[in-house]
């Protein structure tokens, strides 16, 4: 055993020996109790000069050169390892790695399996006869005469307005009831209108934009629709069996979902449901976190302050498709021939304060979406007006509509 002064003479001696070999490769020992010996090899720390040499050099750097990547655990680059995790996020392109939105909407165009084909409905001379009374009904909310705000604030909202921004007198409706109740809708339409300058002006991310201002429309809304509630749905992954087989595309993921909730006991839908579960029979084409048996009715896809559109279009459409092989698998099993026709879909897509519907549909072996209806900006306090009632008219059709579709489906399983 060494004493203390052996030992500590010994590791100076040692450290000099360090320094005097510079680059020298140096052998250690293996054992905490054992002095430096020739047995083992350890890599020693660079000189003073070599430090101050790498140091001048570094510096001399072009400081716009694309940094090397940082080593990470176990001599993984920190990209590397950023680029395996990404590689199983499939939410979106840029976090999924599959390829640009560009990409993947070509591939979408041209999919073996029921191609995407765009059509505006701008350039449509008539609505198609399954979507007419849905999309005139919210092109109606969307030309912005319609009179959505309570006249009771008609001389607050022209004080509070500029010379360029005063409200036109169509907007408002003579209101002579439940005064409270409508102060109470028109401090939160406020405050949404607050909220969506504040993003926009902080340019936030989509983060920011879905709790301040999204999330908060959406509650507003459809607070007390009866028969249909809303979800956050950005974790949920599309299940296998209803992915694109393509390598580009694959399952993709959406922000939000409108949800028809049946009641028990009501007609019947929720009892019917629970057995169609209760065969092997999914009633989304993802799980819940508590795996509730409510049919998805209206995707929606929202995205921040300066964000690519196309994307979230991209994924949207991918997300939609997925969303008519689960209506197809379920209209088969419960005892349909494939003559049986799958509703429109409407979907939402949320460009920061911009909402716009579009309509999804299986036609001759193709997915027809029709784009768009912009039905308001929650830049303004009437935009905000306009989308609650847009969402509420959307209410109304999954509470009708899909509803009636999926007693017409489950009336054979029964």
């Amino acid at each position: 055993m060494y004493s203390h002064y052996s030992l500590t003479t010994s590791i100076e001696a040692w450290i000099d020996r360090i320094i005097e070999a510079g680059s020298q490769t140096i052998i250690m020992p293996d054992g905490p109790d054992s002095l430096p010996t020739t047995e083992s090899v350890s890599t020693p720390r660079p000189s003073n000069k070599r430090q101050r040499q790498a140091s001048i050099e570094f510096s001399n750097q072009d400081a716009e050169a694309t940094p090397p990547p940082l080593l990470s655990y176990r001599g993984h680059s920190r990209d590397s390892l950023s680029e395996a995790s990404s590689s199983t996020n499939t939410n979106g392109t840029s976090r999924s790695g599959r390829g640009s939105p560009r990409k993947r909407e070509a591939a979408l165009r041209s999919a073996p399996d029921w191609p995407v084909v765009r059509t505006s409905l701008a350039d449509l001379k008539s609505f198609p006869a399954m979507l007419e009374t849905l999309g005139l009904d919210l092109n109606k909310i969307a030309d912005g005469r319609q009179p959505l705000i309570p006249d009771i604030f008609q001389s607050s909202m022209s004080a509070e307005a500029g010379i360029l921004t005063q409200p036109h007198p169509e907007w408002f409706y003579a209101a002579n009831d439940n005064r409270e109740e409508l102060i109470a809708v028109h401090r939160q339409m406020k405050r949404i209108h607050r909220n969506s300058v504040k993003c926009k002006a902080m340019m936030e991310h989509e983060p920011a934009w879905n709790g301040l201002v999204h999330c908060r429309v959406l509650e507003e809304a459809l607070e007390g629709q009866g028969g249909v509630d809303f979800r956050n749905t950005t974790v949920c992954r599309t299940l296998r069996p209803y992915h694109d087989g393509g390598p580009t595309l694959g399952d993709d993921k959406v922000d939000y979902g409108i949800f028809l909730q049946p009641t028990q006991g009501s007609d019947g839908l929720a009892e019917r449901l629970a057995d169609l579960a209760s065969n092997g029979i999914d009633i989304t084409h993802f799980n819940l976190s508590d795996f509730a048996k409510t049919p998805l009715a209206i995707s929606i896809e929202t995205k921040g302050f300066g964000a690519e559109t196309f994307e979230g279009d991209t994924q949207l459409a991918n997300w939609v498709r997925a969303h008519f092989r689960h209506l197809a698998y379920v209209v088969d099993r419960c005892g349909h021939g494939q003559t049986r026709s799958l509703p429109v879909l409407p979907t939402i897509s949320v460009s920061a304060s911009v909402w716009r519907v579009d309509f999804a549909h299986r036609c001759d072996d193709r997915t027809m979406i029709y784009e768009g209806i912009t039905v308001g900006n929650t830049l303004t306090v009437y935009g905000c007006y306009q989308v609650c009632a847009a969402l509420r008219r959307l209410a109304a059709w999954v509470r009708d509509d899909f509803r009636k579709f999926w007693l017409e489906v489950t009336e054979l399983s029964t």
